[in-house]
């Protein structure tokens, strides 16, 4: 797998993306692997441990009820520490077959992609699309086969997700 070197701090997962306030009535240009994320979203409430993730569908978007992080127990240590008073969960989604798939979000959680118990390493991370809502995208090479997918590290108790399949 070919990693991407990342440009900066701004596009590392932690980063802080602010509102601006420019975007008020802009129309967004959605690229064709984003447009699902203008659908309405599925409520979904995230497991405080593995073994009880609800299954999410790659393509829908979904607004994920997260927990409090001292009552989370995750598959995996992210490497970067969490802060107090966040928020953490944990789904799953299960990949048909091989490719490329993103995850996008509205808020700047921690990303983990967990396949038996081993964190997947992304090969990209990068801020959604101007004025669209989304905080940031990253990218995974993924075999067949269900996954996890944690969140943590959230500043609030939700966060929409979008499960993005290969395109083409």
């Amino acid at each position: 797998m070919m990693m991407m070197a990342l440009a900066g701090p701004a596009w590392a997962q932690g980063a802080v993306q602010r509102a601006d306030p420019s975007c008020k009535g802009v129309a967004v240009e959605w690229p064709a692997d984003l447009k699902a994320w203008g659908l309405t979203t599925v409520p979904v409430t995230a497991a405080t441990a593995s073994a009880a993730a609800p299954a999410l569908t790659p393509g829908t978007p979904v607004r994920v009820t997260l927990a409090p992080k001292s009552g989370v127990t995750l598959a995996t240590t992210p490497p970067k520490p969490a802060a107090e008073s966040t928020y953490a969960g944990i789904v799953s989604f299960t990949v048909p077959a091989a490719g490329p798939y993103r995850i996008a979000l509205d808020t700047g959680a921690w990303v983990d992609v967990v396949a038996n118990g081993t964190a997947v390493e992304s090969t990209s991370h990068k801020h959604g699309p101007n004025c669209s809502g989304i905080h940031k995208v990253v990218d995974f090479g993924l075999a067949a086969g269900t996954y996890q997918l944690q969140l943590s590290n959230s500043p609030v108790p939700a966060v929409t997700v979008l499960v993005v399949p290969p395109q083409g």
